[in-house]
């Protein structure tokens, strides 16, 4: 018998034979030594993760080739929530500063053993969030990091931290001495357990909040220092689009391939990625022989505009910009400047970006 304050707490003792479904202390404890590697690596890793975008200057920069802006823009061309992406877009700062977070909170929460199943839980979330954008081309799989990471973290979803150098456990240990509780007894007294349930949540959210706004700080001080150090960015040339007549030299002109004439059949558009940023383009070819090329990207907030062959137009799905697929220029609002746009040379059956 446990118990105090006339709080009484029962033993629960199992037949040698029956099936017992909850592991014992000893076997949630030798999972947690088990495990404990991968939870050390997946802790730091994702710590170091976050804090490297806190303290980067360029991460939250609009024009930065490493920013979260230019890698949201670069993944919407290929991923499969390219809907979801395109959204986020416009929101890039929130986005970007939601996912250094994510990392971090997940990274500490997991290292040191407070709400481990959330922590696994969270970096499953990231990984797979990751897969679906900046690795979704990879291939084979295998060679993407994300997939690696989803799968590392299921048994942390599952299974928590094992109570092994967890301060969570520690901080339960502690509250059911406190309710005179032998540490890792069963109990059949529900109000005891939901009490002590209820004091380790509040203790160990409070050790979590600390441990955040902590990991706050630092990176705080950090991107403040590093501010000055922001990284020029080229901008793509602002040419106009040139009209490209295949030549019959067969000489390949300068530049990077980009696509093939029978990719742009005449009155479509192919979309490509532009290789200095990363962002995502198109090709058209309005009649045979003339090739335009514009940015995808929206010159309001950053969305990526789709083409729209019904209409011929190229549209905005964040908030109905629409843009003339003859010149870019904006024919309904809010979107006041033109796409971007680069110089297409044909050469025989293939296109180059000058």
């Amino acid at each position: 018998m446990w118990g105090t304050r006339g709080e009484s707490a029962t033993m629960v003792v199992m037949p040698k034979n029956s099936l017992q479904i909850k592991a014992t202390p000893a076997a949630q404890l030798h999972f947690g030594k088990v495990i404990f590697p991968l939870r050390v690596f997946l802790g730091v890793t994702y710590i170091y993760a976050g804090l490297l975008k806190l303290t980067d200057p360029n991460y939250f920069s609009k024009t930065a080739p490493s920013g979260v802006l230019h890698q949201m823009q670069a993944a919407s061309a290929h991923s499969p929530i390219a809907f979801i992406v395109n959204h986020a877009i416009e929101h890039s700062t929130l986005a970007g500063l939601g996912i250094a977070l994510g990392e971090l909170l997940a990274g500490l929460g997991l290292l040191v053993g407070i709400w481990s199943r959330i922590a696994g839980l969270g970096i499953f979330g990231l990984a797979a969030s990751f897969f679906l954008t900046v690795s979704w081309g990879t291939t084979p799989y295998f060679f993407g990091p994300d997939s690696v990471f989803m799968a590392a973290a299921l048994p942390f979803i599952l299974g928590g931290d094992g109570g092994y150098l967890s301060v969570e456990a520690m901080i339960r240990q502690r509250v059911q001495r406190d309710a005179g509780v032998t540490p890792g007894a069963t109990l059949s007294n529900k109000p005891l357990e939901d009490q002590i349930q209820r004091r380790t949540l509040i203790q160990s959210g409070a050790v979590a909040g600390g441990l955040g706004i902590a990991g706050l700080v630092v990176g705080a001080i950090g991107h403040k220092r590093n501010t000055g150090n922001i990284t020029a960015t080229p901008t793509p040339s602002a040419t106009l689009t040139s009209s490209a007549t295949p030549t019959s030299s067969g000489t390949a002109p300068s530049g990077t391939k980009v696509a093939t004439v029978a990719d742009v059949p005449v009155g479509s558009a192919f979309q490509f990625t532009e290789p200095t940023t990363g962002a995502p383009a198109y090709i058209m070819q309005p009649k045979a022989g003339t090739f335009l090329a514009y940015s995808a990207i929206c010159t309001h907030e950053g969305c990526i505009v789709n083409f729209d062959k019904g209409n011929n137009i190229f549209a905005c799905p964040c908030h109905g910009a629409q843009f003339d697929t003859a010149s870019g220029a904006p024919t309904r609002g809010p979107a006041q400047t033109p796409l971007q746009k680069f110089t297409i040379t044909a050469s025989g059956t293939d296109l180059y970006l000058a």
